[in-house]
């Protein structure tokens, strides 16, 4: 191995002396850059080959030729490229092949093999690469559309990217791309076409590819890849009105109609859509076709994906189909279809329901009925249950009976986030006792998270004895959260002359009911004895909080202690 690298190194000497006489590189770094080849030498020549010291020995090179072109520019300088620049491009051109070889499967290294033969000017040589390629990953349909890519784009050669694609497709008789890559090559050959002979052949070979191609792949989407192909060449009439017959007749995919309904807007009609054509809007006739085609679809299909992408598309309608408040006027009309027919998602009814209210049309009545329709067809879509609640906030008992319904039926979360709007929507003292009688006897939990908010409440609306009533009354029906006894111990210390014995019953039975596992309590505890001048008692609560806390808590405890003192 060390004779091989060595004699390597000398083929490298001419090359680094140019570099020198051109005083491209001082003495220094021609060492530095002979130590750095003979490293990189001898880690791709061990008998166990590592993929990163190609990688590594490869990118040190480049990095070296964009160094060299640097400096050229610098120094204007063009002599000896053939000494220096080639000779180096020439060895890495052996060393890219080397790394193939001993590893054939990784596709990857065939890309950039590819790159550097394209940077370096090696072109003639990326054939060979892509046979090699073949010859190894012919399995894989991407390969044959690289290689026909690359003489279509980069050598113009027409005649050889058809002659890839129809080994490729020889190989792989269901692969999409292959026959879209070659039906748009046949494209390309008909506007190439010079005479009407050459045309009519052009034509019929263009038909018999999709044709063939249809045979094999049993997927619309791949009709409508080679209809925006023929729409996008603006290829002969002949093959396009084949291909959109073809689409129609397969009107029992879901697919087809959001498709033909999405080319009207496009400008791209058949004639066959005129039979859903409404005229009863005044509508340009685009937008009537298409609303037709998606509301027919969506009565043979419901579906919520189709309602929402209906919608969606409409939004998107550009201002030369139809203004801006037609526009509002169709998404509306379009939104309450999707309503009556129960195709509606959440975030739609959210979005519809904001639509409806901006746009102050519809009276109180009205949009209470369409909330409680769609609470029925979907009664787990929080959002409604929402508006339900905002829409009645004039009259608490209503929305009492809103948030006791729809805590029936949400998820956790979204009972919680109702009750905690009702409260926010609260403003007479009687509902405040009437939610207070609830939670005298509720069971559920969902609702038992909201005490916090309904004490702090209680003491907004009505007043502190009220405030520490309930919070006796909470005492004695646990569970009882943390949040519960902060709220009113911040209630007591905001009074203009708190009570430190009402405070201290507090934290006594937060202790009680939270103290062995959460050291912070206690910390809180003590400083508000230490606060309140109660400095003698302090010792005692430390004591207890070693003696109740879990050991490895206890342990957290002494030396946040410890840290407290210090500072």
């Amino acid at each position: 191995m060390a004779e091989q690298v060595n004699q390597r190194i000398e083929d490298m000497i001419n090359e680094l002396e140019q570099m020198r006489r051109t005083n491209l590189f001082d003495d220094e770094e021609i060492r530095e850059i002979s130590r750095k080849r003979k490293e990189f030498e001898y880690r791709i020549q061990r008998r166990v080959k590592s993929k990163e010291d190609f990688i590594n020995y490869i990118a040190y090179e480049l990095l070296l030729l964009e160094n060299i072109s640097l400096r050229r520019k610098q120094n204007k300088m063009n002599e000896k490229k053939n000494d220096i620049e080639y000779a180096i491009a020439r060895r890495m051109n052996k060393v890219f092949k080397q790394f193939i070889y001993r590893f054939q499967n990784d596709v990857e290294i065939y890309f950039e093999y590819m790159k550097f033969c394209r940077s370096v000017g090696f072109d003639h040589a990326i054939s060979g690469i892509i046979g090699q390629m073949l010859q190894i990953h012919g399995d894989k349909p991407k390969m044959w559309l690289l290689a026909s890519k690359w003489e279509r784009l980069e050598q113009n050669n027409l005649k050889a990217a058809k002659q890839f694609l129809l080994k490729g497709i020889h190989r792989h008789p269901e692969s999409q791309v292959l026959y879209l890559e070659l039906f748009e090559i046949e494209l390309t050959l008909l506007y190439q076409a010079e005479t009407d002979e050459d045309k009519e052949k052009q034509i019929k070979i263009a038909d018999v590819v999709w044709r063939n191609g249809i045979k094999n792949i049993n997927n619309v989407t791949f009709l409508f890849d080679l209809c925006n192909l023929c729409l996008k060449c603006e290829t002969d009439k002949f093959l396009t009105d084949n291909i959109k017959k073809e689409i129609w007749s397969r009107l029992d995919q879901k697919e087809v109609w959001s498709y033909i309904a999405s080319k009207e807007l496009e400008g791209c009609h058949w004639e066959e859509c005129e039979e859903f054509l409404n005229s009863e809007h005044d509508y340009s006739q685009e937008i009537n076709i298409f609303m037709g085609l998606y509301e027919e679809a969506l009565q043979r299909f419901p579906d919520e994906k189709l309602c929402t992408k209906y919608i969606h598309e409409l939004l998107g309608v550009q201002e030369r189909i139809c203004s801006d408040y037609q526009k509002i006027r169709a998404v509306k009309q379009a939104w309450l279809f999707a309503h009556d027919n129960g195709l509606l998602t959440n975030d739609l009814y959210a979005f519809g329901i904001s639509m409806l209210k901006l746009e102050n049309e519809i009276s109180n009545s009205d949009l209470m009925e369409i909330l409680n329709n769609a609470t029925k067809k979907n009664p787990q879509a929080r959002c409604i249950w929402e508006e339900k609640l905002l829409l009645n906030n004039s009259d608490e008992k209503k929305m009492l009976s809103i948030a006791q319904e729809a805590s029936k039926v949400l998820k956790s979360d979204d009972a919680l986030y109702i009750w905690n709007l009702l409260l926010d929507n609260v403003k007479s003292n009687d509902m405040l006792k009437n939610l207070h009688k609830r939670f005298q006897n509720c069971e559920n939990i969902v609702i038992l998270t909201i005490k916090p908010k309904l004490l702090q409440k209680m003491y907004d609306y009505i007043g502190l004895k009220a405030a520490r009533d309930l919070y006796e009354e909470f005492i004695k029906t646990p569970p009882l959260q943390v949040e519960v006894h902060k709220v009113m111990i911040n209630i007591e210390k905001t009074q203009d002359k708190p009570n430190s014995k009402n405070i201290r019953k507090c934290y006594e039975m937060l202790i009680q009911l939270h103290g062995t596992d959460n050291v912070d309590l206690w910390m809180e505890y003590m400083k508000f004895e230490t606060d309140s001048g109660n400095v003698q008692a302090v010792p005692n609560i430390y004591r207890r909080a070693i003696g109740s806390l879990k050991k490895e808590l206890a342990d957290e405890f002494i030396k946040a202690q410890t840290l407290a003192k210090l500072n």
